[in-house]
């Protein structure tokens, strides 16, 4: 996988993170994007593709790299949530503003 597409999941992985707890403050807990298991993989997703760009830095040794992805239902539900946050110009972050 390139780095500009690790760089770009990362950035849409910590956006639909940063949505869901934007809709939680909002309703004040009542509505929840995702539950608090499935922001758990989705970290570790993350972590996954930071400990691949390591390995790419050569930070750590390729055999040190985490592999992990979200299940097809949480994937899902990640996109949809990607379609609201376009829909809506809700905004977020850009890489450019986190990975630097």
């Amino acid at each position: 996988m390139t780095t500009e597409i690790i760089n770009q999941r990362l950035e849409d992985l910590h956006n639909v993170l940063l949505y869901c707890s934007e809709v939680d403050r909002v309703s004040y807990g009542k509505d929840k994007v995702f539950s608090t298991g499935e922001r758990i993989t989705i970290n570790q997703e993350r972590g996954s593709y930071f400990s691949q760009l390591a390995a790419n830095n050569g930070e750590i040794f390729p055999h040190e790299v985490r592999t992990y992805q979200v299940t097809e239902h949480i994937d899902n539900k990640i996109n949809k949530t990607l379609e609201q946050i376009h829909a809506t110009s809700w905004g977020g972050f850009t890489n450019d503003k986190f990975l630097k």
